[in-house]
């Protein structure tokens, strides 16, 4: 029987630029971008939001604080008691995401096959053996099965005194983190700081389930994923995951979910969302539908969920204006759901500082941006560790050529 080349769909809709528009504000207020729908908890944010981005220090705390009632919930992510309820791993694409357990297991094992490989492959290149490495192995997790997390350089201390040298530490760190077998915790105080510690999975994260089958793995991530951000188009899919198309398209087989194709203005090819959501959609008010002025993260999720149709939030716009030469989402200003400029943290002035697009927003607009970013210093402040700095590479840097708006 031969394989489809697109999923199978109940129905197909072609929407107006404007009824597109809606749809796209419609899905992200539904993760909280919108002043009826902010979340109450880092946990709340995570599952609507499919996870927060972690690959720079200050996203997971920015992404929070975008989607968050009060401040409050942002500085939660320094509670010890969200930290056992978030994992932060590599996954989709080979990036870091902090995720919630049920998340977190499919994210893990859906795209364990290409990490493990990388893991393996650095042993290789380093002209260690198997043999070597699973005794080191051993040896880690005995050690931390004593101790509980450990500051990843005294790990690397304590099994040098046994004659296991810090390369083939590091190796066998990154392999068991890899697999599952430790868990990554960053245990700082404040979104610009790393205390980068392991501990064994079971001892931080006893939820965490780390043996689900790969097959059903990737159905859980697929329909979590449509259900977040349809309507996307496959190369949405296949580009955010890190999976092949066969196994995307597999995937949403067999999750079962009957699905819509939606044609809009973001992209020639089809698009696909959930019956059920589309309804939940053309139900719902305007008013619902509107989301207003937005700062977002470096590398947001929101953004980050889209290759292909990303022309619903930058319009008419350039890349260059949202995105970075390493292809990384800048942190954003959106209106209404398209880009209208750029925020960075200023060290410095320990403010934050907007670069916003000419005749992109009405003044009014752009009154209110200046207002959010008043109160996005608020909070970063607050969450700030005292007495460090933000080194270059954990920094938000945008173009000097922009003109600097305060």
């Amino acid at each position: 029987m031969a394989e489809r080349s697109t999923p199978a769909t109940v129905e197909s809709h072609t929407l107006t630029p404007g009824e597109a528009h809606r749809l796209w504000n419609w899905v992200l207020a539904r993760q909280g971008l919108a002043p009826h729908t902010r979340q109450a908890s880092v946990e709340a944010i995570a599952q609507a939001a499919l996870g927060l981005h972690a690959a720079r220090l200050p996203s997971p705390f920015a992404t929070a604080a975008a989607r968050a009632t009060d401040p409050a919930v942002a500085l939660s992510l320094f509670d010890p008691a969200t930290r056992g309820r978030l994992v932060t791993l590599r996954c989709m694409r080979k990036t870091l995401h902090m995720l919630p357990l049920d998340l977190a297991a499919a994210a893990h094992a859906a795209t364990l096959h290409f990490r493990e490989r990388d893991a393996l492959r650095a042993l290789v290149n380093a002209g260690l053996d198997e043999t070597r490495l699973a005794a080191a192995s051993r040896a880690l997790v005995d050690l931390l099965g004593e101790t509980g997390p450990m500051f990843h350089r005294d790990i690397e201390t304590r099994l040098a005194a046994t004659a296991i040298p810090a390369p083939m530490t590091r190796l066998a760190l990154k392999l068991a983190w890899e697999r599952g077998t430790l868990t990554y915790l960053n245990t700082a105080g404040g979104w610009n700081r790393e205390v980068r510690t392991f501990a064994l999975t079971p001892d931080v994260c006893p939820g965490l389930d780390t043996r689900l089958p790969a097959s059903v793995a990737v159905e859980q991530l697929m329909s979590a994923y449509l259900d977040r951000y349809g309507p996307v188009s496959i190369r949405d899919a296949t580009w955010w995951s890190g999976l092949s198309r066969a196994a995307v398209l597999a995937g949403l087989d067999r999750a079962a979910v009957k699905l819509v194709e939606v044609r809009a203005p973001w992209s020639t090819s089809p698009l696909y969302m959930s019956a059920e959501r589309f309804t939940q959609f053309t139900a719902t008010s305007n008013a619902d539908c509107m989301t207003g002025i937005c700062l977002l993260a470096h590398e947001d999720v929101a953004l980050k969920a889209y290759f292909e149709t990303r022309a619903r939030y930058l319009g008419d716009l350039a890349p260059s204006v949202a995105f970075n030469q390493i292809g990384e989402v800048l942190s954003t200003v959106l209106l209404d759901g398209r880009v209208v400029g750029t925020w960075m943290w200023d060290q410095q002035a320990r403010r934050v500082r907007l670069r916003l697009v000419p005749r992109a927003a009405p003044a009014e607009q752009r009154d209110q941006a200046r207002v959010a970013a008043a109160e996005l210093t608020k909070v970063l402040r607050i969450g700030q560790a005292v007495g460090t700095r933000v080194s270059p590479d954990q920094m938000v840097l945008l173009p000097a050529s922009d003109a600097l708006l305060s």
